[in-house]
């Protein structure tokens, strides 16, 4: 057994939601320990009722795609708020998403907006990019290229960042 997973064993045992959240993700991945979907949604499920927004927003996903877990929308919704509630910014955006296209709850425009830029704000880049699509074509907001350029941009100059910091070390190994 590997030490991150002897760490992960112990504190699951001593009830920690993060060692809970990352014995999970083990189980659910094959790291360290057999692949087991089903236990990974037992550590998954008890380290987000202990608060653990990250594990929370997860278990909103596995309910949305029903891939582990028998698909529940209203589950997924509630664990997608509990997230949410705690700032959770993936959850924030699956919200937007989940708002604007109606799945397991009425369709709301300007919640999907109000829930993208939370998201947004916390520099979120699949948030960027669907608030400044809501800007550009209007949805759930009053139309406004300028804001949505200032979106993409952001979301641009993040990539750019990002893929310059990857190009100078591609370089620097030639």
């Amino acid at each position: 057994m590997s030490k991150d997973l002897e760490i992960n064993n112990e504190g699951s045992e001593n009830e920690d939601e993060v060692a809970q959240y990352n014995l999970g993700n083990n189980y659910q991945n094959g790291i360290g320990v057999e692949k087991d979907e089903t236990r990974a949604f037992e550590y998954f499920k008890k380290s987000a009722e202990k608060g653990y927004n990250i594990a929370q927003n997860t278990l909103g996903r596995l309910y949305e795609n029903g891939k582990i877990i028998e698909k529940d929308l209203k589950k997924a919704i509630y664990w997608y708020n509990q997230a949410a509630e705690s700032e959770n910014e993936r959850a924030q955006f699956n919200l937007g998403r989940c708002y604007q296209n109606g799945i397991g709850v009425e369709k709301d425009e300007i919640k999907a907006f109000e829930y993208y830029k939370k998201s947004a704000e916390k520099e979120f880049e699949n948030a960027q990019f669907q608030l400044g699509g809501c800007y550009m074509l209007g949805i759930g907001v009053e139309r406004d290229e300028t804001k949505a350029f200032e979106c993409f941009k952001n979301q641009l100059k993040r990539n750019m960042k990002q893929h310059n910091i990857v190009w100078e070390i591609v370089i620097k190994m030639e």
